[in-house]
């Protein structure tokens, strides 16, 4: 490194004294000719997403009242990005399906047993 240039804070790569951005990564230098810091890794804030509380209990009740609303929650929040939309959407899916396979058993058994006082 030479008197006329200094290191990059962004990059790390050698630039002019006299640039005050980076032509390589655009960022802004600072007027301090020390040392510079090594590149600063990206981090990706967190999504944060609120929760679901007594709407996924809501949902549970209609899942297992009726088949069509299990269905359609599933397919709706199947690919939301917050994770548990998806896992209440799978959970109401299985609720439904546990309900009709319920229900289809009692039918049964309520026709054998109607079969049987006959």
């Amino acid at each position: 490194m030479t008197d006329n240039t200094r290191m990059c804070t962004g990059c790390g790569r050698q630039i002019p004294t006299e640039y005050n951005v980076c032509p390589h990564c655009g960022r802004p230098q600072t007027q301090s000719y020390g040392p510079a810091p090594g590149p600063q890794p990206y981090a990706q804030p967190q999504q944060q997403y609120e929760p679901m509380g007594a709407l996924k209990y809501v949902l549970y009740i209609l899942s297992f009242l009726s088949l069509l609303i299990g269905i359609v929650i599933f397919l709706i929040w199947m690919n939301d990005p917050n994770p548990e939309k998806r896992q209440v959407g799978k959970n109401c899916l299985f609720i439904s399906l546990a309900a009709i396979l319920l229900s289809i058993i009692c039918w049964g058994v309520l026709a054998a047993m109607s079969i049987a006082l006959v």
